[in-house]
């Protein structure tokens, strides 16, 4: 075979999918893993969703569609976001893709030439890194790991590392892996400073909905009214309606970044799947019960999280704001026991345990750990009362 191109060899695997595959191989052996490493909803598709994509079916709206998606869900995507963000789109800012994922791979493809640089918030989802690198592009940091303002998302932290070559910057809010949601005057500041540089601001807000405050979640389309055409707003119904396999997220971008994705998803994917996208327009459109059942779920869990972690102790943390993520600071006893690193902390943990951690290196920020709790409560408790011991008494 002919030698791969230079930007496929610099790219890493995806370490939480890897996990994915270790997982299966346990179980293959026989072994009861508890996962606390998903980064997917543990609850199902609600019903009727999944009813609309059975009639879909039936229906034959099995063939093609437009590439950027259909005129109805496209209504159902502004409607909704109107309702929740007071921001009333056209169809031609908005872009279904096969996947939040893609929606921000889209965008960079759209923007960014090689040497160009991209500020990605530190810690960072695994999967920002390598998309900025395979545009050609150099990855800058903006670094919430201060022990200050642990893990809180500020507009300084973008606005420090900005140079001439800055052509977008990446915002995640909620975060993953943090949990972490970024205050409006924070984001007001962040995108009138870039707006004014000319400079791109990808939100990506795929935990929207998974918020705890009751707090009104402060729209990045609307922040800064002259600004609209330096944000794009990337999308997904994975986490919000337990949809990550129907595989669909949208963008909502100026005109002329909506068309570039839309020409470079005509050469790639062609169109999102025909039976995800009537899906999903039951999702935007139908009953929100269960998204409320989800999030308060999510909450009880995260509180119940907290209070187990600070009877540990030693482990320092930032409360999540939202999403089904705990990161938190390790490094006590990764010393105590002698360990290099999280990576080997979370790998005793396994063999010992057989319970999945994500290593905070896979983010970033080493000796950390990422703990899911988008599983059971069955399952949280037994986790942690496992974990407590092995912390306590050497495991």
């Amino acid at each position: 075979m002919r030698e791969l191109s230079a930007r496929v060899k610099t790219m890493t695997s995806s370490p939480t999918l890897k996990l994915v595959q270790i997982k299966k191989q346990l179980q293959s052996q026989g072994k009861v893993i508890l996962d606390f490493g998903a980064g997917e909803p543990d609850f199902p598709t609600p019903q009727n969703i999944k009813d609309a994509g059975i009639e879909a079916i039936h229906g034959d709206f099995t063939k093609y569609t437009p590439t950027s998606g259909i005129a109805e869900l496209k209504k159902a995507i502004r409607s909704s976001y109107e309702a929740e963000q007071g921001y009333a789109a056209s169809d031609s800012q908005v872009i279904v893709s096969p996947g939040s994922k893609y929606g921000l791979f889209l965008a960079l493809q759209a923007v960014v030439d090689p040497g160009d640089e991209v500020i990605v918030p530190l810690p960072y989802w695994v999967s920002y890194p390598e998309m900025v690198k395979f545009c050609g592009g150099r990855v800058v940091y903006a670094d919430h790991t201060r022990p200050e303002r642990l893990f809180e998302l500020t507009a300084s932290s973008y606005i420090a590392p900005c140079t001439s070559r800055t052509k977008a910057v990446i915002v995640n809010s909620p975060s993953n892996p943090t949990g972490k949601v970024m205050a409006g005057e924070e984001l007001a500041e962040l995108i009138d400073f870039f707006q004014r540089k000319n400079i791109l601001v990808l939100v990506d807000d795929c935990y929207r909905k998974i918020v705890y405050s009751d707090v009104a979640y402060p729209s990045p389309l609307t922040r800064v009214p002259a600004a609209v055409e330096h944000v794009a707003v990337v999308s997904s119904l994975s986490k919000t309606y337990a949809m990550t396999g129907w595989r669909l997220g949208y963008t909502i971008a100026c005109e002329s970044l909506a068309a570039a994705m839309t020409k470079i998803q005509e050469h790639s994917t062609s169109n999102p799947c025909s039976i995800s996208q009537k899906a999903a327009v039951e999702a935007l459109s139908g009953d929100q019960a269960a998204v409320r059942a989800m999030v308060e779920e999510y909450r009880r869990r995260r509180d119940y999280f907290a209070g187990r972690i600070d009877r540990i102790g030693r482990i320092p943390y930032a409360l999540p704001d939202g999403a089904f993520y705990f990161f938190a600071d390790f490094s006590h006893f990764i010393k105590e026991k002698r360990f290099q690193d999280d990576n080997q902390l979370a790998m005793d943990i396994l063999e010992k345990l057989n319970i999945i951690l994500v290593p905070g290196s896979a983010f970033g920020a080493v000796n950390h750990l990422r703990i899911s709790y988008a599983t059971s409560m069955e399952v949280i408790r037994e986790g942690l009362d496992r974990l407590e011991a092995y912390l306590r008494h050497g495991g």
